[in-house]
């Protein structure tokens, strides 16, 4: 009798717990593919037999002709979307139903991470953004250009007096330093070389917090996934008490000394000090024209109000923003560098642009810089092909019905906190957007051609509101370093270059499974100077 019962338990505890949960589309009549039990689309992953850009790209391909797919982060349902006219429904027209992130971690369990733009929900985000926004209009980066420079240069010159025509360089390694250069001095006013002195401090903490691959961190993403009242119960972190003290420490000694010597710099913490003191935060607008196609404006009208910022919630901002600088746009670096190593001819042309505004004496302008047309293609196109952020995602802040449009579509009733997921790698890869998407072709971005793109099918930076603020610093910063790189060297394989480069099925974030090794040829020309 007790084993019968026993059995009968068991029985039901798996329906109610595994099979009952993954039923949930398919009674709300949503497309699904096959799913494996508990881990839903997620097994491949756990075993190691794909990346998840790969994860995004087989869901995206394995159901055709529908708008959205149902599918399962473990036993979470997640609708994905597949049709760019409905992620813009979703993303702008009815944003308001769709306002918050997800985020990696509930709310209060890590302050470092919750409070910043990233994790912040509802009325505070809408808050900080405002508050943040000033930061990143053009007419800041021009301020900011002169510091990028200065960093972009000793990037260069710091390679040109290596002996020998050929140095062999791990492009990841490299391009991290020069961004964590670009950031101690963009952000907190400090001079850092991390080529030269390569163990200092501010690097060595950046190189930590940027670990996103580390088994830590992904034991924490899973176990929020997996048991997310447990996990919230004991408070996981993710990101110990040493880069917590770190980041907090630097803020408040940088704003005392900032506020004792009356120092005003038009940088973020520099804005956010501003903002706490109820100062006004500047112009936002520029009188300068970009041609870049890749940068998103801001969508909303953000208004003035007092603001009561702690020391916490600047860190957290000038946190995530060192995050993101040295980790996501290192990334994306090296996947250009890898392209131009690959395609000597788009890497020929792109030289040649360069040599054409290469100022003789004076340093490059950030105009020049913005309006260099063919630049601006290979930036584009890289992000195309290879989008950082793989996907994105948006939370139901208030139950939304998505209309049937196309033949044998039901309504979908959304409820609250039910998940988005938005595949930028996989729509970037889509021939129907994209003619030949494993080709890496900057042409198709040309200003000729680029009004024959999807905007909502071109998206490395998100899409709607919660865009990413810092797309215009973070282009910037590409295009700074490769034109002062270009007009010394040129990017070639080696023999530890793999080619075709494969994607790393152990990180969480998109990268090359065997680095980026590639060599810098020195080109015979007169050194460019930003002093």
């Amino acid at each position: 009798m007790f084993e019968i019962l026993f059995l009968v338990v068991s029985v039901l505890l798996i329906y109610l717990l595994i099979v009952k949960p993954q039923q949930y589309w398919s009674k709300r009549n949503v497309k699904t593919g096959r799913t494996v039990p508990f881990f839903g689309d997620n097994f491949r992953i756990i075993l190691g037999k794909e990346s998840s850009s790969e994860m995004f790209q087989r869901i995206y391909n394995k159901v055709q002709n529908v708008r959205y797919i149902g599918i399962y982060q473990f036993l979470t349902p997640v609708l994905f979307l597949k049709s760019p006219e409905l992620m813009k429904q979703i993303c702008v027209k009815d944003f308001d139903h769709f306002l918050n992130h997800k985020g990696y971690l509930p709310d209060g369990v890590d302050e470092l991470w919750s409070k910043n733009l990233v994790g912040l929900k509802g009325q505070s985000w809408k808050n900080m953004r405002s508050v943040l926004s000033p930061t990143f209009t053009s007419s800041k980066m021009k301020s900011m250009f002169t510091l990028m420079c200065h960093n972009a240069e000793l990037f260069s010159q710091h390679f040109m007096k290596k002996t020998g025509n050929v140095t062999e360089v791990e492009f990841k390694d490299a391009f991290t330093r020069y961004t964590n250069d670009v950031i101690a001095s963009t952000a907190f006013g400090l001079q850092v070389d991390s080529l030269e002195d390569k163990n200092n401090e501010f690097y060595l903490m950046g190189k930590e917090v940027s670990e996103l691959s580390s088994l830590r961190r992904k034991l924490v993403v899973f176990a929020y996934q997996l048991f997310p009242t447990i996990s919230t119960f004991f408070r996981i972190p993710m990101f110990g008490k040493k880069i917590k003290d770190f980041f907090i420490n630097l803020v408040k000694e940088t704003i005392k000394i900032r506020e004792e010597q009356n120092i005003k710099r038009p940088d973020m913490l520099g804005l956010l000090i501003q903002a706490r003191k109820g100062q006004p935060s500047g112009e936002h607008t520029s009188d300068v024209k970009e041609v870049s196609f890749a940068v998103v404006e801001e969508h909303l009208a953000m208004t003035e109000a007092a603001r009561s910022l702690s020391d916490m919630d600047i860190a957290s901002q000038v946190f995530v923003f060192f995050l993101g600088g040295f980790e996501t746009v290192s990334t994306a670096m090296c996947f250009m560098a890898y392209e131009l190593a690959v395609n000597p001819n788009i890497q020929k042309k792109l030289i040649e642009e360069i040599d054409q505004n290469k100022p003789q004496k004076e340093p490059p302008t950030y105009e020049l810089l913005c309006n260099m047309t063919y630049m601006d293609m290979v930036v584009t196109e890289t992000l195309r092909k290879w989008p950082v952020t793989i996907a994105t995602e948006r939370v139901v802040t208030k139950p939304y019905v998505i209309e049937p449009k196309l033949p044998g579509e039901k309504p979908v009733h959304l409820e609250k906190d039910t998940l988005i997921l938005i595949p930028t790698f996989a729509i970037h890869r889509d021939p129907q957007y994209y003619e030949h998407p494993e080709k890496f072709d900057p042409e198709r971005f040309s200003p000729e051609n680029r009004k024959n793109i999807n905007p909502y099918a071109y998206m490395p930076f998100g899409v709607g509101p919660r865009n990413c603020i810092g797309s215009r610093f973070a282009l910037l910063e590409v295009k700074a370093v490769f034109f002062y790189l270009l007009s010394n060297f040129e990017i070639i394989p080696v023999e530890k270059t793999v080619i075709p480069l494969k994607t790393s099925r152990t990180s969480l974030t998109l990268t090359s499974e065997n680095g980026f090794t590639m060599g810098l040829k020195k080109r015979e020309l007169s050194k460019l100077s930003c002093s």
